[in-house]
Formats: structure tokens, C-alpha cells, sequence
């Protein structure tokens, strides 16, 4: 898409559409005014619904008193590219209770949090303008940004109450190759392909719960793990189910944060770092299984 935008000035940038530019500062994006907004979301599930809470935190009196004199208003632009669900919610507190039925949206779902234009201002100025700007006014039209306060996203199809489980981005189903174990990953979830008589074997005596969920965890879970971190490509996989919820993992829990980078670095000796973490140090349980089975303490050298 090309630049939209001609401006003696420095460009402003929308965060959303990176290749979208205004000829007039705009919050929020770089540091044309300040100081910087920002949105704490809460989000919570029911049986129907997604309930999402988002709090705006906006600073900048000039703008808060556009929107207090109603030539502005805070406005939360939601976009599901997966099912074309679209709507915009405006609020003129700085704040949004919004509802979605679980059945409208599928995949990522964005929020986009704004300050827009709804009653033409003439001369808009803004005492919290960059330097570049001062002693420039402008003209806008219902429609134009005042500000980008933030973006967020969600993920609808995520068990985000089984995060912590294999089970949530990786499943054993049945191969076709009657010898090898195949991993399959352009599916919502990590295939591990067992060949037929090693899947019946698995799915009569195993496919339950027990201490063998710890065995598989670092034997065909934690290798068909690896083999998907070394595979990763934004491209090919990044929308992917499991892709997802892995990051959203790497996102949300303070010990896996360290790793942010390894998708895109490919550092073996970080991604089998990585894939031990993601599932709990698999080792250390295999062990502690394994004198459980036998009966040994676990301060006995067996091997």
C-alpha cells in the first residue's frame, strides 16, 4: 500500500495500517504529542460471550477537553478478519464494556482504542505538540485520528484455561506410514503421526490419564515440540493454533519472557531451552515417574 500522505511535516504513522501517514501530529504515534496513552484490557469468558473490559489511560488535557466539549470521542474499532465480524464501540469516558457472542468470531479478534474526530475543529493546536509543531494549527473533519491510544488482541479459539497442558497446542492421532513417526504442522495443533499398530497400542493402554503422561511428555511430546520450534516461520505457521498459543505462553508467563526472540533466532541450544520450559522441565518428571513406577527413592543412583 502506498504512502497516503504529502506533509512538509514529520509523518505520523498509524500502528494498525503501518503504511497509513497524517499531515498533523497525532498521539500516540511516535512522539508527535505526548504524553503517551495506553490500554489495561480485562477479558473474561462466559458460556456465550467474550466480556472484554478496557481501560484508556489518556493524559493529554487538550484532547480530554475536545471530548468533554463533544468534538471528540473515544472510539474501540473490533475486527475479526477470520469471520468479517466488525464494529466500533464509542464511549466518551475513558473506558469500554463490550460483549461479543462467541459464535461471531473465530481466531485473533483486534481491538483497535482511538480519539476521533466527530465535529470539525478549526485550528486545533495542542500545548503537548512536539517542538517540529509548535505555532502550526490544523483543520480536521469527522473521521480524523487524534489519537491512537493503544491495540490489543485475542485469541478466541485458545483454551486459555489449559494453557498449561500438551493437549492445548499438540495432539497423537494415527499415521499412515506403517514405520515412522511423522509430526504434521499446517493443522490447528502439533500432529504427532503414529503409525497405525504404534497408535492402537497407544490409544487402548495409554490414552488416559496416569504417570505415563509424564514418559510421553519427554519422549514424543518434547521431540515433536522441538521439531516445531526449528520449523517456525511467521509465514508458513504464525497463524496456526498452536503457533498462537505458544507465543501467547511466551507473552504472558514471566519465566518463559527470556525466550521472546528464539522463534525468530533459530538457536538450537535456546529452542530445546524452550520446548523443556514450555512443558515443565519433561526430564525431571520422567525421572520422578520412573522411581515411582519401580518404588525407588529418588536419592538412589538406578542408573
Amino acid at each position: 500500500m502506498p504512502i497516503i500522505c504529502v506533509t512538509p511535516f514529520k509523518q505520523s504513522c498509524t500502528m494498525k495500517n503501518k503504511d497509513v501517514c497524517y499531515p498533523y501530529p497525532v498521539l500516540g504515534i511516535g512522539d508527535d504529542v505526548g504524553p503517551k496513552p495506553s490500554v489495561k484490557p480485562q477479558i473474561t469468558e462466559e458460556k456465550d460471550d467474550f466480556v472484554i473490559h478496557i481501560d484508556l489511560e489518556m493524559l493529554n488535557e487538550d484532547i480530554l477537553k475536545l471530548i468533554k466539549d463533544q468534538y471528540a470521542t473515544f472510539a474501540c474499532e473490533i475486527d475479526c478478519p477470520t469471520t468479517f465480524y466488525r464494529r466500533i464501540e464509542t464511549s466518551t469516558e475513558p473506558s469500554f464494556d463490550i460483549r461479543i457472542k462467541r459464535k461471531d468470531v473465530a481466531k485473533r479478534v483486534y481491538f483497535d482504542c482511538t480519539v476521533t474526530v466527530n465535529k470539525s475543529i478549526k485550528g486545533y493546536t495542542n500545548s503537548q505538540f512536539h517542538e517540529d509543531y509548535q505555532g502550526f494549527t490544523f483543520d480536521l473533519e469527522p473521521g480524523d485520528l487524534l489519537a491512537f491510544v493503544g491495540k490489543l488482541h485475542y485469541d478466541a479459539d485458545i483454551s486459555y484455561d489449559k494453557l498449561q497442558t500438551a493437549g492445548s497446542f499438540m495432539t497423537i492421532i494415527e499415521g499412515h506410514d506403517e514405520k515412522n513417526t511423522v509430526y504434521y504442522l499446517r493443522n490447528a495443533k502439533i500432529e504427532i503421526h503414529l503409525p497405525p499398530a504404534l497408535y492402537n497400542d497407544y490409544r487402548v493402554n495409554f490414552n488416559g490419564p496416569g504417570k505415563h503422561v509424564n514418559i510421553f511428555h519427554s519422549s514424543l511430546v518434547l521431540n515433536a515440540l522441538v521439531y516445531a520450534l526449528m520449523s517456525y516461520t511467521e509465514e508458513e505457521y504464525g497463524n496456526t493454533l498452536w503457533a498462537r498459543t505458544l507465543k501467547y505462553r511466551i507473552e504472558l508467563e514471566p519465566s518463559l519472557r527470556q525466550y521472546a526472540d528464539v522463534l525468530d533466532n533459530k538457536d538450537a541450544t535456546r529452542i530445546l531451552e524452550l520446548a523443556q520450559a514450555l512443558l515443565a522441565n519433561p526430564y525431571k518428571r520422567l525421572l520422578e515417574t520412573m522411581h515411582e513406577i519401580i518404588g525407588q527413592p529418588t536419592d538412589q543412583q538406578g542408573y
